[in-house]
């Protein structure tokens, strides 16, 4: 027997407050923010009022058990009679902020663990949200060996450097965009001072994170903000602004002036890009022709666009999801782009996602505690990931395919993949253990606590829509780009001979490959595009909180326009038809929801009609993809009261 524990975990410190009882009502979880359970323990339920900047937790409330809450202020009186007792506690925990993790356990429900209380602020009121920053504190290290630093003067130097700065505890820098700035607790004078005005970052996990800056701007935390702050003993690493105070930083971080700017070195890299790019162009075609004609040697009838869309998608996402009817060759389709590139078996994998896949152990392993040796999953994917970093493959082009990925909840078994194949390429690092047990495990030598995933890998999941599958959640779809793959009628096949350009029967590079990969200019798009995706993110966030358009999503737009394939005939993709398709494949699937909540998105005569703004914005696309899904997604409300 193997002893293994499947819990997902999140690793992160939260800040929360007591639910009330209306809010447990509403998220129909109980008709009581606090019971005394079936083992005579009082449980009840907190609420996450922190994120991450531009990301929230993955629930909004968690359960917590009154014996896992180590605070001899908060009294259990157990002897009372049961109402009086919950009154009593609950009384009680209104006084509190609460710090802790969160686990998910094989019920599927958000179990508080490490839990530390402090007295609630007076200026505290019901809905105010908080932002996690992090903190750099004077003379304390955030873990053992990390580094010190003894006054700011030393940590504004390490960011003028662009040297690692400090590594981060409690924090989840996967999926972030950004992390605006930093602050420094001087603990000799008690004084914040924020530092920052930062573009980016990069995060190693052994020497920490790098901040990226155009101007690097500081100034002293202002008298009436420290009252809008949450700070724990012993923590040397996280401060919880309140949201208005942060609003407030980010202002002034716009109007202070520099400390430091980064010189912009002129060259001729746009050129040389360029350069590369144009004498690309004609091999990238040579490609598309020969991917046609390799799709349809092998049986596969798709339009040449809906095969230009695939091979962008491809370039410009981390990970692409083809989506059809059952029998129309997702898999196949998979398997013909990577003949097409010339990979042979050791470069192309397809993994077959199983129904009782439930946590990332099954995609990734697990340590088996009773033998001490890290059992990799018997799928193979940590396998491949190991021989693609090596340095001899370095130049090698991989593909994976998860083939019906949705046959299991993707959120489970993908969790901690799905949140780093956002991430900078060098922080890209998939944690197979902690680091604890190196030492103690028999087969560490070979599986290390940490596996890179490389840029020379391309993931690809298939999946099939119907009642034995699972539908995906916003948290795939901001990072996937979703294809619906339509077949061409049956009366239009064309059969006979099928010869495939034989200069192209090659295995293609990395390097090859990547030459054909341009990234957009500035992240943008045109003043007219984001005009129109603000204006549809206003409607979408006006039927609900949790509908809505990220910026990550206009990145990821922009970089698949910018890898559209150009060709002077009229077979290529256009930018208005890409935009087209960009909104079917990137915005379009998170339109979800009943008939109450979306109504008046349908709705022609409404001031929130997406189908005005699509007349409106007639000089970005003609929208004609865009409106046969509205078309079937209005169907769908009509015939069922909701839409998926």
């Amino acid at each position: 027997m193997q002893w293994r524990i499947k819990m997902r975990t999140e690793a992160i410190d939260w800040l929360g407050v007591l639910a009330t009882e209306e809010e447990i009502r509403n998220n129909n979880l109980g008709r009581s923010n606090c019971i005394v359970n079936k083992w005579d323990t009082l449980q009840f339920y907190l609420k996450v009022i922190s994120r991450m900047p531009g990301q929230a937790s993955n629930t909004q409330y968690v359960v917590c058990y009154s014996n896992r809450l180590d605070n001899e202020a908060i009294v259990d009186n157990g002897a009372y009679d049961e109402d009086v007792r919950i009154d009593d506690y609950v009384k009680q925990l209104k006084n509190y902020f609460f710090r802790f993790n969160y686990e998910e356990n094989q019920a599927g429900y958000f179990v508080a663990k490490n839990i530390d209380a402090i007295n609630l602020s007076e200026d505290y009121y019901p809905g105010k949200g908080f932002t996690t920053i992090p903190m750099i504190v004077s003379k304390h290290p955030v873990y053992p060996n990390d580094r010190v630093y003894d006054n700011f003067e030393e940590l504004e130097n390490a960011l003028k450097n662009d040297e690692y700065v400090s590594k981060l505890n409690k924090y989840n820098t996967s999926g972030l965009d950004n992390i605006p700035y930093l602050i420094f607790h001087n603990t000799e004078t008690l004084e914040y001072r924020i530092i920052g005005n930062f573009t980016g970052f990069d995060y190693d996990v052994t020497r920490g994170i790098r901040y990226d800056y155009n101007e690097l701007k500081s100034f002293v935390f202002e008298e009436d903000w420290y009252d809008d702050v949450v700070s724990f003993e012993n923590n040397n690493s996280l401060l919880y602004v309140g949201d208005y105070v942060h609003k407030k930083i980010m202002a002034k971080l716009d109007e202070t002036e520099s400390i430091a700017v980064k010189e912009k070195i002129e060259s001729n890299q746009e050129e040389i890009n360029d350069l590369f790019f144009n004498e690309s162009q004609d091999d990238e075609w040579e490609f598309i022709e020969h991917f046609e004609a390799v799709a349809k040697k092998d049986g596969l009838f798709y339009t040449k666009k809906d095969l230009i869309n695939f091979h962008a998608a491809v370039k410009s996402s981390s990970l692409v999801i083809l989506s059809g009817l059952s029998g129309t060759g997702k898999s196949q389709l998979v398997q013909c782009y990577a003949k097409a590139l010339g990979l042979i078996d050791d470069s192309f994998h397809m993994i077959p996602v199983r129904p009782n896949w439930n946590d990332d152990s099954d995609l990734i392993g697990f340590v088996d505690s009773m033998h001490m040796v890290y059992r990799p999953s018997d799928a193979g994917f940590i396998n491949i990931l190991m021989e693609a970093c090596q340095e001899r493959n370095k130049n090698k082009l991989y593909i994976i395919c998860f083939d019906e990925m949705n046959l299991a909840r993707v959120e489970h078994y993908f969790s901690q993949f799905l949140s780093i194949l956002e991430m900078p390429e060098k922080s890209r690092v998939l944690r197979l253990y902690s680091s604890e047990y190196e030492s103690r495990l028999y087969n560490s030598d070979k599986y290390k606590p940490t596996v890179e995933i490389g840029n020379n890998i391309r993931f690809i999941g298939t999946v099939n829509i119907d009642e034995s599958t699972f539908h995906f959640s916003d948290k795939v779809l901001d990072r996937a780009n979703v294809i619906k793959l339509e077949i061409i009628p049956y009366t239009e096949w064309k059969t006979g001979e099928i010869t495939t350009k034989g200069s192209f029967v090659k295995e293609w590079t990395y390097e090859e490959y990547q030459k054909l990969i341009r990234m957009p200019k500035d992240n943008m798009l045109s003043d007219r595009e984001r005009e129109f995706i603000w204006n549809v993110h206003e409607v979408l966030n006006s039927c609900g909180k949790n509908l809505g358009i990220g910026p990550r999503i206009l990145k990821q737009i922009a970089k698949y326009l910018a890898n559209l394939p150009i060709n002077s005939n009229n077979e290529n993709i256009s930018r208005k038809e890409g935009f087209d398709i960009q909104f079917v494949q990137r915005i379009m699937t998170k339109i979800r929801g009943q008939r109450e909540q979306l109504t008046a998105i349908f709705d022609v005569e409404s001031d929130k009609s997406l189908i005005k703004l699509f007349d409106e914005y007639s000089d970005v696309s003609d929208f004609l993809k865009s409106r046969r899904a509205l078309e079937i997604k209005n169907q769908e409300l009509n015939d069922y009261g909701y839409t998926l």
